[in-house]
């Protein structure tokens, strides 16, 4: 990145942070409130050796967890620390990191989710956070780290703060297998299959209670169909190379085949076509949707249902056939950010503190108690194996959000459920196969600038266009509006830098 460039986008920080400066005042009230003291800096505390650190991170849970939680304190023991949280719900988390950093009390170690988007893009390179990796090098675990995590989480071959890594082959297809079992269906391999039994899961009663009640496929707003479709059908996932240039999916003509099958399966009733605004999950969990797409790990969170209805059986498929032969839509290797502002954390000896604290998460006994909890409480050891105590509330809660790691082999092996089996030897069976977003690790000045913007108004287009509220000559037009608005400049932008640090 030129000077030229990186002063830009300084420059834009200053304009988002003062938006974001009126922001925080009404959103002060989301989750907790951030620590009051937070800026003292991993501090060490009086007499005990131990590191403070003040934390700001997403919650899952209902509840927050207390700070007196068994979980915790197991955790303190270990990296012999002592750990504020704040706890932000979900719904509320980016909101809150907006105000947060606009209000300028910074914990000492945040979630960033979303590294790449404008405003926290903004963040990273005007100097909010820590360059963290000259900090890694000495490192027991975090030297280890992804390469394909790192690669892609850096801005200018920087690393803002420690990725959480993921698995790459992640995305698939959940369904009700007994619904194809009663119509005597095969597992699908293809985009036709998807089609056939999305229409037979709509038409042919699957559920057999003579009701003409379900249909095939649960979406929201976030179309993840039609991404994985595209990726099936032969398109990039995200941003691809296409002649020599760096272009986004909807550009290729296999996008254009997905969207026009997509709004087909919208026409013939096979999504229902109040998608925009339904929530996640939500048909699928009453039995009304036989099948959704999304990383295929959501599969396990179905319990509720299956309890409710024994008969419900819920399977995964992935790696579906095309015309560049099996393809799984893949991730960038990463999900979010562990980040150390500078406002708060100092000195490069209380950045160490927090890094060995965040390297000692990726320790065996940490990965023991984040895969299994308290033993006595969350599990008992049967034959030298832990069997998870399922009445047991867990102890884990939301920790599992400092988890940067990926691993299924640090951490005690017990008995496996059939379904989490599966899921593992997915992952590393179709590792080969995943397709990733070319974008992940490029930079663009004008993307910076506008391209959530422009995102925004493709997203819409597309969306009116399967919801037929936009015809062949207005998705066009919308393509060509996000050329002329800027689209080009950012295909030239990513397109000189993947030239020049990127291509072999």
């Amino acid at each position: 990145m030129n000077k030229r460039m990186k002063l830009n986008v300084l420059k834009r920080m200053v304009t988002c942070t003062c938006i974001s400066g009126v922001m925080a005042g009404v959103l002060a009230g989301c989750g907790s409130s951030v620590n009051e003291e937070a800026g003292t800096g991993a501090t060490a505390e009086a007499g005990s050796g131990s590191t403070a650190i003040n934390i700001m991170m997403i919650q899952f849970g209902t509840e927050p967890m207390k700070k007196e939680s068994a979980g915790i304190k197991y955790v303190e023991d270990y990296t012999n620390t002592k750990l504020d949280f704040t706890w932000v719900p979900t719904s509320a988390y980016d909101d809150k990191v907006s105000a947060t950093l606009a209000s300028g009390k910074l914990p000492d170690l945040m979630l960033v989710r979303r590294n790449k988007d404008s405003a926290m893009l903004n963040a990273q390179l005007s100097g909010v956070f820590w360059e963290l990796t000259p900090f890694l090098q000495n490192t027991k675990n975090l030297a280890q780290m992804s390469e394909i995590a790192k690669t892609n989480a850096t801005i200018g071959g920087k690393l803002y703060g420690i990725p959480r890594e993921r698995v790459l082959a992640r995305y698939g297809m959940i369904f009700r297998k007994d619904w194809l079992d009663h119509l005597g269906l095969q597992q699908p391999k293809s985009v036709d299959d998807i089609y056939k039994i999305a229409k037979a899961f709509t038409e042919n009663d699957p559920d057999g209670n003579g009701k003409n009640d379900t249909f095939g496929i649960q979406e929201d707003k976030a179309m993840e169909l039609l991404k994985q479709l595209n990726v099936y059908n032969g398109g990039p996932n995200g941003w691809g190379l296409q002649d020599g240039k760096v272009m986004p999916d909807f550009i290729y003509p296999e996008f254009k085949k997905s969207l026009d099958l997509y709004k087909k399966m919208v026409d013939e009733k096979l999504i229902i076509n109040d998608f925009p605004i339904a929530p996640k999950y939500d048909y699928f969990n009453k039995e009304k949707a036989g099948m959704y797409f999304s990383v295929i790990g959501d599969a396990a969170g179905h319990a509720d249902l299956q309890k409710a209805n024994p008969k419900v059986v819920i399977d995964v498929a992935q790696n579906f056939d095309g015309p560049k032969g099996e393809r799984v839509r893949g991730t960038n290797g990463y999900d979010s950010l562990l980040a150390i502002p500078k406002s708060s954390v100092k000195t490069e000896e209380q950045v160490k503190a927090i890094i060995d604290f965040l390297d000692k998460m990726a320790d065996k006994k940490m990965e023991d108690f984040i895969a299994w909890g308290l033993e006595g409480s969350d599990y008992q050891l049967v034959d030298g194996k832990p069997v998870k105590n399922e009445a047991a509330a867990s102890s884990i809660g939301d920790l599992w959000n400092l988890r940067w790691i990926y691993s299924t082999s640090i951490a005690m092996q017990g008995e496996k459920k059939e379904l989490d089996v599966r899921l593992e030897k997915l992952y590393e069976d179709n590792l080969e196969l995943a397709v990733v977003d070319l974008s992940a690790s490029l930079l663009s000045e004008t993307n910076v600038q506008k391209g959530n913007e422009l995102k925004t108004a493709i997203t819409d287009a597309q969306t009116k266009y399967v919801l037929g509220e936009l015809d062949e000559k207005g998705w066009n037009d919308a393509v060509a509006k996000w050329r002329k608005d800027g689209g080009d400049k950012i295909i030239e932008e990513f397109t000189a830098d993947y030239n020049a640090n990127h291509a072999k």
